[in-house]
């Protein structure tokens, strides 16, 4: 396995430029992080185009196996710690990132048709708050179930 150590490799500097809108409109990808969102990936059949895996987070067992057999069919690379920490502005990293590919913007919301809004594992009753006076400003038909 070989292991990208330089900030200055062309596929980092491809993938930090991603974290501007600008750059992720002309190569029609973007970037996603975290072992949940990379799984969903995975399970939705997202185009991934390139995986970048923390090394040291290999040896420390953050990512399990069962997701590093699931993504070793993809173009995966790994990077150090240090590299790592430059192309991410997560504040606690879990390690590992992936490049998906936007899809076509042929897949349009119709808005005629209703509108579902699903709150999850909301913590701060302010933020449920914020979206309640949100939904009502655009006049959505509310309809609240528990």
């Amino acid at each position: 396995m070989q292991v990208i150590t330089s900030k200055d490799n062309e596929i980092v500097k491809n993938i930090r430029k991603l974290k501007e809108k600008k750059y992720r409109d002309i190569n029609n990808e973007y970037i996603i992080e975290g072992i949940k969102l990379i799984k969903e990936a995975v399970a939705e059949d997202a185009t991934i185009k390139k995986i970048v895996v923390c090394e040291e987070c290999l040896k420390d067992g953050n990512i399990d196996q069962k997701l590093l057999y699931e993504i070793a069919k993809y173009d995966c690379i790994y990077v150090s710690k240090q590299v790592f920490s430059i192309m991410t502005d997560v504040q606690n990293p879990q390690g590992i990132l992936a490049v998906i590919e936007k899809k076509s913007s042929e897949e349009n919301i119709d808005y005629k048709e209703d509108i579902i809004l699903i709150l999850d594992g909301i913590q701060d009753p302010g933020n449920l708050g914020t979206i309640l006076r949100t939904v009502d400003s655009v006049r959505f038909k509310t309809n609240y179930s528990i």
